[in-house]
């Protein structure tokens, strides 16, 4: 990602979200409220609109199916399934005393700011990289008031450290039971970077602190499904994937951190959890959810 545009994976992804909604089998997956803060948020931005333009459009339409299809099968349902995993986590974790949720490369989600009014007794901290953050927020305040219990940090992970700049931030409450999400970013990062990022939650909030995170099957896994062709775009947008992991290795990982493992969530459980009955379509596999908590 250049550092004067925002993030070009925030806006697919959210695009993805409407395209499921507007033209999936299982679009009633897809809330009425994510579709509405979702428009919100990339009606905001030049590219913002291409893209809802672009969801206006038949042959559009018709050719990002026929290019999911052949590059990753199923991705735009994959992007809704993990977005209904994560919230469900994040609910179950606020049902059991957590009090502040903190979003780590929050991208265009919407999860935070859906769940602020719901929840005024809880504290919710968005961070991401400033340009992609400020095209966020432009967009959601110009439709909405921001309640005293929402924050956005402007952080950018290659130059700064997470544990640096939550401590020097007034909104952050490092006594609060607290979980971290950080949904598609690992693995861009590299794996001292990867390191860093446990080592400051630990730090930050330390034992009971809840962690939801995304990562991919490593390349040549036969668990992994994800065409090199995307990888090397990937490289050309300027978002390469640094890091994976093999599932089966995570809890051996996690316990090099001092985390207990509670869940993992492949494409095929991420199925099973939300669509009753015969998934009726192809789904590409490769990133998986972790769920764990700080010993």
């Amino acid at each position: 990602m250049k550092d004067n545009n925002a993030s070009s994976t925030a806006f697919t992804v959210a695009q993805g979200l409407l395209f499921a909604a507007k033209t999936s089998k299982y679009r009633a997956l897809v809330s009425d409220n994510v579709i509405s803060v979702s428009r919100q948020i990339l009606q905001g931005s030049e590219q913002g609109r291409h893209r809802l333009k672009q969801l206006n459009s038949w042959w559009f339409c018709k050719l990002a199916k026929l290019r999911e299809r052949i590059l990753l099968p199923g991705i735009s349902l994959h992007y809704v399934l993990r977005k209904r995993h994560i919230e469900q986590l994040t609910l179950k974790a606020l049902s059991n005393g957590v009090t502040q949720v903190v979003v780590l490369g929050a991208g265009f989600d919407s999860l935070c700011w859906r769940l602020q009014k719901d929840y005024p007794e809880v504290n919710f901290i968005e961070i991401d990289h400033p340009a992609t953050q400020k095209q966020k927020v432009k967009a959601l305040e110009a439709g909405s008031i921001q309640s005293q219990n929402m924050h956005f940090l402007a952080v950018d992970f290659g130059r700064q450290q997470l544990q640096t700049a939550l401590t020097e931030f007034g909104a952050f409450d490092p006594k609060r039971l607290s979980l971290f999400i950080c949904e598609g970013v690992l693995m861009y990062l590299n794996e001292k970077d990867v390191k860093t990022i446990f080592d400051s939650i630990r730090t930050l909030t330390g034992y009971g602190t809840q962690f939801v995170f995304s990562t991919l099957e490593p390349k040549e896994s036969a668990k992994n499904t994800v065409p090199k062709m995307l990888y090397r775009h990937l490289e050309k947008l300027g978002e390469p994937i640094q890091w994976d992991i093999d599932s089966h290795k995570m809890k051996d990982y996690l316990q090099t951190h001092q985390c207990q493992l509670h869940s993992i969530a492949g494409g095929q459980e991420l199925v099973a959890q939300q669509i009753q009955g015969k998934l009726q379509q192809k789904m590409y596999q490769g990133e998986y959810f972790v769920h764990c908590t700080f010993d």
